[in-house]
């Protein structure tokens, strides 16, 4: 889910290792194991990935907009003056700064706007593209004291990664096709 490469370019990289390791002469030194056992990896990791993260970033991205557009369970009763997130902040002081609190619960706001515009924008479910909206709505929820949502942000990072770890380390298991011949 947060791969740099695309699922297409780490299967044109992993053809590649295994292409070039056909020609390698036998035995093979540790370099050349080494690099046949990493592309091993990529291509378990890459097959669990296929198989189970578009569930687990669909999932991902239903909770994070409902909480940005509900606000936390706990708290969707006190939503006067309801920004995006559930929570105006007005009430609340910024600690060691005389500015008003309406300038940082805007950007808060503002930010959690571009994140819900982020993920309805995005059809394709590219969970790593939420990473710098997301990024940003932090800065500006600890900036203007935000801790409940910034909890809330959080802990459903922290969900996507304990996901993210449980789906790479299960295997997914092929049936080879039968039939055919050598």
């Amino acid at each position: 889910m947060f791969n740099a490469m695309s699922p297409a370019q780490l299967t044109a990289v992993l053809s590649g290792v295994l292409r070039e390791g056909a020609d390698w002469a036998r035995p093979l030194d540790g370099f050349q194991r080494g690099q046949l056992k990493s592309a091993s990896s990529i291509g378990r990791h890459l097959a669990s990935e296929l198989a189970g993260g578009p569930a687990v970033a669909a999932r991902f991205r239903a909770d994070l907009r409902a909480l940005l557009v509900d606000g936390p369970a706990d708290t969707a009763n006190d939503t006067q003056g309801a920004q995006p997130h559930g929570r105006s902040g007005a009430e609340k002081q910024q600690r060691g700064c005389a500015r008003s609190f309406a300038e940082p619960a805007e950007a808060v706001a503002d930010a959690a706007r571009h994140v819900v515009a982020a993920i309805d924008d995005d059809p394709s479910g590219d969970v790593a593209a939420l990473g710098a909206p997301i990024g940003d709505l932090l800065a500006a929820a600890r900036a203007a004291g935000a801790v409940e949502l910034a909890t809330g942000v959080r802990n459903l990072l922290r969900d996507l990664v304990d996901a993210e770890i449980d789906l790479l380390s299960t295997p997914v298991t092929a049936t080879l096709p039968t039939g055919g011949t050598r």
